[in-house]
């Protein structure tokens, strides 16, 4: 029987359905840890029946700077454009978090590196709202296996 603070554990499994079994339940935290990581992993347009969903992560995959533009207000731009997207979606998706903050590290890749790919950080700060308003970080601490399984996010980029 579920009980009133659980949620269904993500992504569904659904051939233990198939099998008769119970899909596995979360306490809120755990269930707000995977929704962010959905929507943080989830590519713009890729859900048709809600062509907004999905962070814009990918948005500048195999990109370099436009011409005429410093290489270090291009770099700025992305990591604002990504964060406060991943904002929006928050405030649109997880009404159970109230977000206070989010913010964005872009780690660079050096000039020597074999592979120019950008790796990702993505940090929330909040309170949840339902219960006790208590605090809420993204990668939280308490839910170490899905933060070690969300990170470190990548963004292939063109030529450096």
């Amino acid at each position: 029987m579920r009980r009133k603070d659980s949620y269904y554990s993500f992504p569904l499994k659904l051939n233990q359905v198939m099998k008769g079994k119970q899909l596995e339940h979360v306490e809120i935290r755990k269930s707000i840890h995977q929704n962010i990581r959905l929507i943080i992993k989830s590519l713009s347009l890729s859900y048709r029946f809600d062509p907004t969903f999905g962070s814009l992560l990918n948005k500048y995959h195999a990109r370099t700077p436009p011409q005429r533009r410093s290489e270090r207000a291009w770099r700025e731009e992305m990591r604002e454009s990504i964060q406060k997207n991943i904002l929006d979606m928050l405030m649109r998706y997880e009404t159970r978090l109230e977000v206070t903050d989010v913010t964005v590290d872009l780690q660079f890749p050096k000039k020597e590196d074999n592979k120019p790919v950008v790796r990702a950080r993505v940090d929330v700060y909040g309170e949840l709202t339902l219960g006790r308003r208590d605090q809420f970080h993204y990668p939280d601490s308490e839910i170490e296996e899905d933060a070690l399984d969300a990170f470190p996010l990548v963004i292939p980029v063109g030529k450096l």
